[in-house]
């Protein structure tokens, strides 16, 4: 089921109608460079991703949720205990919207053999959820990192351009991203810091121009 976003992009808007009255640069080149950078917030935030949370952190953050995710469904035991061996149908039954929410009481016995393949593999799909933005990033010009980009979520992108506006409408496709309860407010916080970091280039230009022409600060 998809869900629709509402984000309020009033201040950036204003933001970089402001920046295009004082830039030099062709307006083309100017509002991919903004959608780029909304872009590259986007993934950022997005699960395991978070506000100010580095590319590493982020990452092992994702490694640390698989396994505690797991440990909330089993429990590892000698193989001859073991009551399954298909840990990842296992786990993925307990699933909802990506995460397990709760706890299996009692654990299933599973051996360390199986929890560690399920680990192993299910470690390369950290950042699936991020890759839905991936034909967007890439329609722009951006390449996330690796561990996102060797991902391949679902995901669309259409971009309409003219000299005075860019129209940017991606969409994730990952199944449980339109129920991700946060998504709204973390699209949101995007927008801001494009918003912030805009306004930053512009005080700069302005700054340059004014000492350019004789002024000082």
């Amino acid at each position: 089921m998809s869900r629709e976003l509402r984000i309020n992009t009033t201040a950036f808007n204003a933001a970089l109608n402001r920046f295009m009255q004082h830039s030099k640069r062709d307006a083309e080149v100017v509002l991919r460079q903004q959608a780029r950078g909304l872009m590259k917030s986007l993934i950022d935030v997005t699960p395991p991703g978070g506000k100010n949370v580095s590319n590493a952190k982020a990452r092992a953050r994702g490694i640390n949720s698989l396994k505690a995710d797991a440990f909330k469904v089993v429990e590892v035991v000698s193989p001859k205990r073991a009551e399954e061996t298909n840990v990842e149908s296992l786990i993925n039954r307990h699933r909802v919207q990506g995460r397990v929410k709760q706890e299996v009481t009692p654990r299933i016995l599973v051996s360390a053999a199986a929890l560690r393949a399920y680990l192993k593999k299910q470690q390369a799909k950290v950042g699936f959820l991020a890759s839905g933005w991936n034909q967007a990033a890439s329609k722009l010009g951006f390449k996330p990192p690796a561990w996102i980009w060797n991902n391949r979520g679902p995901g669309a992108v259409v971009i309409e351009v003219n000299d005075r506006r860019i129209a940017v409408r991606a969409t994730n496709r990952v199944k449980y991203a339109s129920g991700f309860r946060d998504m709204s407010s973390l699209v949101q916080w995007a927008v801001n810091l494009q918003t912030q970091k805009l306004r930053r280039q512009l005080t700069k230009f302005l700054a340059g121009t004014a000492r350019r022409a004789g002024f000082k600060s």
